[in-house]
């Protein structure tokens, strides 16, 4: 697919490209002098500690441990109780 940039270097994607208004990308030039549109998603910088390499291997082991977890939901003054009882 040809396109053709207008007079302040900007290009219109194609609808099918799968980028939507408002989509983050990465604009990275090769060195031999093409350039590659990657969609990224960006992540706020309180939660980069969840994409370390540590912590996915960490998630994906913990995804295949067999055994069933266990939640319990409880309010303030029943989490207040267990932690008594527990005492």
């Amino acid at each position: 697919m040809l396109l053709q940039t207008d007079t302040r270097r900007r290009i219109t994607l194609p609808p099918n490209s799968g980028i939507k208004p408002g989509d983050a990308i990465d604009l990275e030039i090769l060195e031999d002098g093409r350039i590659m549109l990657i969609p990224v998603e960006t992540i706020p910088k309180h939660q980069l500690w969840a994409w370390t390499t540590e912590s996915k291997q960490m998630i994906e082991t913990s995804m295949l441990d067999p055994a069933p977890s266990l939640v319990i939901e409880t309010d303030v003054q029943e989490a207040a109780l267990l932690q008594e009882v527990d005492e």
